[in-house]
């Protein structure tokens, strides 16, 4: 790990002489800004290791908060910067057994609290126990208006940033009647738009909203990540439990051939049977056939959740989507099609090179682009995003 940080400081510091060069021609008037995003950059290279950032900014507090809206109860994270001069940011984590304590998402909510945010980060059971639905969604929706009314700068209304298959849930909670005025602007990394495409994918290798762009081959072990996620909508306490015990093994051992039969399928029931002839199917040309032969609830939840079937008009606010192009859990395609079907300039897609699906690689060959999503989003924090 330590190695792997080397080599990431190594390399940004190849690459400052160009940013730097990058920022004197611009010849704009926010080359302050602009320097702050380049240490945002450094930071987040860094990791826990020293930084510019960390040099010129207060370590940021983290409280544990307990809250309620309405009667629903949570927890959350709440890092405090020295000077709240970017209002409040709602930070969620994607599909992590750590929740909001994964360290990897600790990192980035300090981050993102030395340049200037309040970030309050939830704990949402279903993105950590792999049993995502709708009840993520009501969840963000309550960090929302929790935000608006009790953090700093609330009046003028958090910002969002949503985490790999956190993004579905929070653009419909960004999209509910009483919120959708309040989001200044939404952050999604790797994010999804179609959960069918994205299954095949998985489970094929085919990209069919890639419009004839290749995708990388998808990661051996992501199957089995998307059966632990659908479990808890089958009925059958004695299937749930089979086929966690088989997704485990899987997870643990992603080398072993899935086409060998798992022991424990011959007793599932028919609806077992049904999920578990979905994530391991290989024909592109029966995934939906064998999606609809799912229990309905499964099926509720899942087109509940898909993006591609939802109208998106109620989403106001601005999107910046920051997706890696050789990312092999969500292919990039999702995030063009996601842009796509949004007005003209609501949302705007940085293709950054130095990302795998959500992390930072040791090479940043793309920094560049790193650079500007950063400077994007921190242009953003200091304006109302939908007026921009």
């Amino acid at each position: 790990m330590r190695e792997n940080d080397e080599r990431r400081r190594r390399g940004l510091l190849r690459l400052i002489p160009g940013l730097l060069l990058g920022l004197l021609l611009t010849g704009c008037s926010a080359l302050e800004r602009q320097h702050e995003a380049l240490l945002v950059l450094g930071d987040l290279a860094a990791g826990d290791a020293p930084s510019r950032l960390k040099q010129r900014t207060q370590t940021p507090d983290r409280e544990r908060l307990a809250y309620a809206v309405e009667g629903r109860d949570y927890v959350a994270d709440l890092y405090h910067p020295a000077i709240s001069r970017r209002g409040s940011l709602v930070l969620v984590h994607g599909l992590t057994d750590e929740g909001r304590r994964d360290p990897r998402l600790m990192a980035f909510a300090r981050t993102l609290a030395r340049a200037g945010f309040t970030v309050l980060v939830p704990e949402l059971d279903g993105l950590r126990d792999f049993s995502v639905g709708t009840r993520e969604a009501q969840g963000i929706a309550d960090a929302i208006r929790h935000a608006a009314a009790e953090l700093p700068m609330g009046e003028e209304g958090p910002a969002l940033a949503a985490i790999s298959f956190a993004t579905g849930p929070a653009l419909l909670a960004a999209m509910q009647p009483d919120t959708a005025h309040r989001v200044r602007f939404v952050i999604a990394v790797g994010g999804y738009y179609d959960l069918t495409d994205l299954l095949r994918y998985a489970t094929t290798g085919e990209d069919r909203g890639g419009a004839g762009r290749r995708a990388p081959p998808p990661q051996s072990d992501l199957r089995w990540a998307l059966l632990r996620s659908q479990l808890h909508h089958l009925a059958d306490a004695e299937d749930r439990q089979r086929l966690d015990i088989i997704a485990r093994r899987r997870l643990g051992n992603s080398e072993e051939s899935f086409e060998a039969p798992d022991s424990g399928v011959a007793g599932l029931g028919p609806e077992g049977k049904a999920l578990y002839a979905l994530v391991t199917n290989t024909d592109p040309a029966r995934v939906t056939p064998l999606l609809e032969a799912l229990p309905p609830s499964l099926l509720l939840q899942f087109d509940a959740l898909n993006l591609a079937s939802r109208d998106l008009d109620a989403l106001t606010a601005r999107l910046v989507l920051v997706h890696g192009p050789d990312d092999r859990v969500i292919p990039i395609s999702h995030s063009r099609r996601l842009r796509d079907a949004l007005p003209s300039r609501q949302a705007r897609l940085f293709a950054a090179g130095g990302l795998g699906h959500v992390e930072v690689s040791s090479h940043w060959r793309d920094a560049w682009t790193l650079w500007r999503a950063i400077y994007h989003m921190l242009r953003l924090g200091e304006t109302d995003g939908r007026n921009r």
